[in-house]
C-alpha cells in the first residue's frame, strides 16, 4: 500500500515545533515567580479590598508584560521558527495578560491557598494541555479538563501564529483566552469584596501557626 503525505507546514526542526509549549510554560511559571516575589496580598484597614486589588494589577501586569519581552528576545536570539511575528508579539501579550491577572487574582483573593492553586493548576496543565503529545493520547481525565484549562488554548494561539496559521482555530483559541480573562476579573472582583474579611481571618491564623 502506498501513502501520500503532504507537507501543509513544515517545521524546520523540533525545537521550533515544540517552542509554543515551553514559551506558554514559560509565562505561566513567571507569572507565579512575580507573585512570590512582589506582595501580591497586604492587609490595610485604610482600604476598601477592591481598592487594594487593583492598587497593584497595573504593576503585576506590567511586570509580566516585561518578563514576556525578555522571553520573546530569547526565542528570536534561538532563531526559533516564527512565520507570524507581528502575530505572534501580540499573542504572547494578550496570553501574559490574563495569566497574569489568574495569578493575581488568585494570590490576591485566597493567600497562600491561591499559591497552592496556581501550582497544581501548573502541575495539571503540564499533562492536559497537549503541548508535547497529543492530548487524545493521555488518559480521559487529562482530556477533560484540558478543555479549561487556560495554557491549552495558549498553546494553539503560539503554534498557529509560529508554525502556521489556520485563522479558524486561532479565533477559537482567542476567543476562550479573552472569556477567561474576563471571567477571571469578574469572578476575583465578586469575591474580593464580598469575602475579603475570611480571607483575612485564614491568613492571620496562618501566620499565627508559624507553618510559613
Amino acid at each position: 500500500m502506498k501513502i501520500n503525505k503532504t507537507v501543509m507546514n513544515k517545521v524546520d526542526n523540533y525545537g521550533s515545533e515544540v517552542s509554543p509549549f515551553y514559551l506558554v510554560l514559560s509565562m505561566w511559571v513567571g507569572c507565579i515567580i512575580t507573585a512570590v516575589m512582589v506582595r501580591s496580598r497586604y492587609l490595610n484597614p485604610k482600604y476598601s479590598p477592591l481598592e487594594l486589588y487593583f492598587g497593584k494589577l497595573g504593576l503585576f501586569i506590567l511586570l509580566g508584560l516585561l518578563q514576556t519581552t525578555v522571553t520573546m528576545a530569547c526565542a528570536f536570539i534561538m532563531v526559533i521558527q516564527i512565520l507570524n511575528i507581528p502575530l505572534f508579539i501580540v499573542s504572547m501579550y494578550i496570553i501574559t495578560i490574563v495569566f497574569m491577572l489568574f495569578v493575581y487574582s488568585c494570590i490576591s483573593v485566597f493567600g497562600n491557598a491561591g499559591n497552592g492553586i496556581v501550582i497544581i493548576l501548573l502541575v495539571l496543565q503540564i499533562l492536559s494541555t497537549g503541548g508535547i503529545y497529543p492530548v487524545q493520547v493521555m488518559a480521559p481525565f487529562f482530556q477533560f479538563i484540558s478543555l479549561f484549562m487556560p495554557m491549552t488554548y495558549a498553546i494553539v494561539m503560539i503554534r498557529e501564529a509560529s508554525l502556521g496559521l489556520y485563522l479558524s482555530n486561532y479565533l477559537f483559541a482567542l476567543s476562550l483566552i479573552i472569556a477567561m480573562g474576563i471571567a477571571t476579573f469578574i469572578i476575583a472582583v465578586i469575591i474580593k469584596d464580598r469575602y475579603d474579611k475570611k480571607a483575612n481571618y485564614f491568613e492571620r491564623c496562618l501566620d499565627e501557626s508559624g507553618l510559613f
